[in-house]
C-alpha cells in the first residue's frame, strides 16, 4: 500500500493550500475561476489504490465545498478527473505498480494489465493528455457561466 501521508500531503493538503491563498486574491476582487485536478480514482474507490483514491475523493468534496463557500463571492471552482491517460510516464508507472501488487484484479505480466485495463474502458482506449484542456478551457470560460461545484468525467466512459 502506498505512503498514505505523502500521499494526502501532496493530493490534498498542498491543494487546499494552494485554493486558500488563490481564493483570497479572487474574494477581493469579487470574481474567479478555479479547476481543481480530481481523478477517476476519486470517483470509483480504485483497487490497489487506498491512499491515492481517499486523496481524490476528498480533492472532489473540497471542490464542491469550496464552491458553495465562494460562490457569494462570484467565484466558480469545479474539479476535472482524468481516467486512463497515455501515453507516458503516469500510464506505465500505474501499468507497472498493478502488475506488481500481484492482486485478483490485474495480471502480473504488463503486457495483460495493460489488456485489462484498457479493456474497462467503453472507448477501448486510454485518454491522451491533449484532450483535457479543452474541457478546462470549458470551465474557464463565460460558457459554463452557472457551472459550479461539478466535477467532470474524462474517463472514456467509465
Amino acid at each position: 500500500m502506498e505512503d498514505f501521508t505523502n500521499v494526502i500531503q501532496v493530493n490534498l493538503i498542498g491543494a487546499f493550500h494552494v485554493l486558500r491563498v488563490v481564493s483570497s486574491h479572487m474574494v477581493e476582487r469579487k470574481r474567479g475561476v478555479i479547476v481543481n485536478t480530481a481523478s477517476m480514482a476519486g470517483v470509483d474507490g480504485p483497487v490497489n489504490m487506498a491512499a491515492y483514491g481517499a486523496s481524490k475523493f476528498a480533492m472532489i468534496g473540497l471542490t464542491q465545498t469550496a464552491a458553495r463557500d465562494l460562490a457569494p463571492f462570484h467565484i466558480r471552482v469545479n474539479a476535472i478527473s482524468p481516467g486512463f491517460m497515455g501515453p507516458g510516464f503516469m500510464w506505465d508507472r500505474q501499468v507497472d505498480l498493478q502488475a506488481a501488487v500481484g492482486s485478483q484484479y490485474y495480471d502480473s505480466d504488463r503486457d495483460v494489465v495493460v489488456k485489462q485495463m484498457i479493456s474497462a474502458v467503453p472507448m477501448r482506449r486510454y485518454g491522451h493528455i491533449t484532450e483535457i484542456p479543452g474541457t478546462v478551457a470549458y470551465l474557464m470560460s463565460d460558457d459554463a457561466s452557472y457551472v459550479t461545484g461539478v466535477n467532470i468525467k474524462l474517463s472514456g466512459g467509465i
